[in-house]
């Protein structure tokens, strides 16, 4: 397992990058660690700034061009991480699986000021 990022808050880590927390945002729900009215307010976000309707994911692999079987391929692998990191006597919280996933994944979907 690569280098685990930090669970904390970071504003810095976001500065100018606002699609990167959406990503993050994605991940969460993906692997079920997206919470219900965290869910409304990245939708509301997603839709004022990028249109679609209410699937707000829909829009963000539409518009990244992103394959319709991401959110299962997340799923996976967030069991298998969860299998290494528990073999490895390590925790891995959702927040540090998504920053660690968008990093190694999306960071050439991602540079500053890119708009969402």
């Amino acid at each position: 397992m690569d280098t685990i990022p930090n669970a904390e808050s970071d504003s810095d880590r976001y500065q100018g990058k606002p699609l990167l927390i959406i990503l993050e945002n994605y991940i969460l729900d993906c692997i079920g660690a997206l919470a219900p009215d965290r869910q409304e307010l990245v939708r509301g976000v997603v839709q004022r700034s990028l249109g679609g309707g209410d699937d707000w994911k829909q829009t963000i692999r539409s518009m990244l061009q992103l394959d319709g079987s991401l959110d299962e391929q997340l799923r996976q692998m967030w069991e298998q991480n969860q299998q290494t990191a528990e073999a490895n006597a390590v925790e891995l919280l959702p927040v540090q699986f998504a920053k660690m996933v968008t990093d190694q994944n999306f960071t050439h979907l991602i540079s500053p000021n890119t708009s969402a």
